[in-house]
């Protein structure tokens, strides 16, 4: 039996569809801003991920980094997805570019995690999702198998590959059968999991763990410069 301690899916949005673009990590971060401010509406993944692809030099195939992602939130900010919609779901749109008018945005200070699950633990007890980049196997692509209710993703073996860089939110916790689980958001669809979300073990997320971040006022980095564990120029998607 799973015991869910923490459930952040109600302050959360519905799990969205990044499609075949490389946009996980702003979908990701995306919810994360929302969820701090207690926005009303939706934020803007697609501006998120222009500022920061342009903040790193990189193309719109290329993915972002959680650098460059965070930056964007704090200077930058985001806008109501309303204001520049996601831009469809298989390609990089051409010519991409944001609309001319001014938004009003919302901006937010974040700091960055290491990979302590106890860490990441006490982030969601204050009520704080936690964007998450790991580097993901064909497990992760599977179908899930049911747990009562919840959706439960299988583990493997398989060696880490560094170009399965991926981006999630970590939504909430809890144990099956002693063994610690995450609540993961995802941005595949309401198709992954049940409505975008599973339960993954907390071995297969630290065993692959890329690097990790909280929005939130006040926030700030615990991450030394020597955990080489953690890589905020990773380039995710």
């Amino acid at each position: 039996m799973l015991n869910i301690v923490v459930d952040l899916r109600e302050q959360l949005e519905p799990a969205r569809d990044q499609g075949r673009r490389p946009t996980c990590l702003s979908f990701a971060a995306s919810a994360a801003h929302r969820s701090a401010h207690k926005h009303p509406t939706e934020l803007s993944p697609e501006w998120l991920y222009y500022h920061a692809t342009r903040r790193d030099g990189l193309r719109p195939d290329q993915g972002s980094t959680i650098d460059a992602t965070r930056a964007v939130i704090l200077n930058d900010g985001q806008p109501d997805e309303m204001f520049w919609p996601y831009q469809g779901r298989d390609a990089s749109p051409h010519p991409y570019q944001p609309p001319s008018q001014r938004p009003v945005v919302v901006c937010c200070e974040s700091g960055q995690r290491n990979s302590s699950a106890d860490r990441w633990r006490a982030e969601i007890d204050a009520g704080s999702p936690v964007v998450i980049t790991v580097f993901i196997s064909p497990a992760f692509f599977q179908p899930a198998r049911f747990v009562g209710p919840e959706p439960l993703m299988a583990e493997d073996a398989i060696p880490i590959d560094p170009a399965m860089a991926h981006a999630v939110v970590l939504a909430g916790y809890g144990d099956l059968n002693g063994a610690m689980h995450f609540l993961v958001r995802n941005s595949w669809g309401l198709g992954w999991g049940w409505a975008g979300y599973a339960w993954i073990s907390e071995a297969y997320l630290t065993r692959r763990f890329a690097g990790a971040f909280v929005i939130q006022h006040g926030a700030r980095d615990d991450v030394q410069s020597h955990d080489t564990r953690t890589h905020p120029r990773l380039r995710v998607g």
